[in-house]
């Protein structure tokens, strides 16, 4: 008689052939699976997921970034408008990533989150057709987030960050790189709400400036990773962040070529717990470079002068 050990985690990151019939047989011999990551698998469709979520109560952590087929991830068969209560059941994900998943659409989005309200983690990077509208949903279902990222949504606003705002304080980690509709409105909506926020990405929001800043500098002194690259913010803004978040540990003002050595010299005399530093296309003198090498000793800064060697 054929025996089958009983996983709690699978990865088969890459598993081109790997199709809806393999996810449901895992589904059918592993039921206390935990942990599912099939990244890039793209013969995996709805179909499949449906099969493994509906069969695997506990699982917790899934990754199916690549996985263009996948729009969907409900808990009722296709075309049951009005699911039995039975049958109708809400899903234990804590993490879900999906990444580069470009098919996912607002409604999509919304029966996903509203069958998994303990998202704690969720990661929409490069999900081009989401807006303002999917992250609304969001805000509505998933009340307990405490990491977003949406990067590359390049369809959503400020609007979408008043939205997110809602989540409070729970929310600790946010990316909202290279969302170029979103400006200072909405990011000091977030700061002010989610005040105890530990990691933001605004890079490439170039209508982002010193004028959020402030609010964030204010607001989370929390504050340990900060990305700001490629955004309108000056040395003020800088000093405005040096002396409300010392704990700051990353950060990254790549392309900002209105901060110089005297923003830098701020951000190395008061965070001195600095730990990585990205200079990258900014107007730095080895003055600059020099002050963070004697506050910061331990700092691994990322810059394309060669004078600083």
């Amino acid at each position: 008689m054929l025996t089958f050990i009983c996983f709690l985690q699978v990865v088969l990151n890459g598993c081109t052939r790997l199709t809806d019939r393999g996810l449901s047989l895992i589904g059918r011999r592993c039921p206390e699976l935990k942990q599912l990551e099939i990244k890039g698998c793209s013969g995996v469709t709805n179909g499949g997921i449906f099969e493994l979520v509906t069969q695997c109560s506990s699982l917790e952590h899934l990754d199916v970034t690549g996985c263009h087929n996948i729009t969907c991830i409900n808990v009722t068969p296709q075309g049951v408008v009005e699911p039995d209560p039975v049958q109708s059941r809400q899903l234990y994900l804590q993490y879900l990533d999906m990444t580069d998943c470009y098919g996912l659409q607002d409604q999509g989005l919304k029966v996903i989150v509203k069958n998994c309200p303990q998202l704690l983690h969720l990661y929409l990077r490069r999900c081009i057709n989401i807006t303002d509208v999917g992250v609304k949903h969001v805000a509505s279902y998933c009340l307990m987030l405490r990491e977003v990222s949406v990067s590359d949504c390049i369809q959503i606003t400020d609007f979408g960050m008043y939205e997110l705002a809602k989540l409070g304080p729970n929310l600790r980690y946010l990316s909202v790189a290279k969302c170029d509709q979103i400006s200072d409105a909405g990011i000091k909506q977030i700061a002010k709400h989610c005040y105890k926020l530990r990691y933001l990405n605004v890079r490439g929001c170039e209508a982002v400036s010193d004028d959020s800043m402030e609010v964030v500098a204010r607001s989370c002194p929390r504050l340990r990773a900060l990305d700001i690259g490629k955004c309108d913010v000056t040395d003020n803004g800088m000093k405005l962040i040096s002396k409300n978040c010392p704990n700051l540990k990353k950060l990254s003002v790549k392309s900002c070529d209105m901060i110089t050595d005297l923003g830098i010299q701020y951000i190395a005399y008061y965070c001195r717990g600095l730990q990585q530093l990205n200079i990258q296309d900014c107007q730095m003198t080895v003055e600059g470079y020099r002050t963070v090498k004697k506050f910061c000793r331990r700092c691994i800064i990322e810059h394309t002068n060669p004078g600083f060697f």
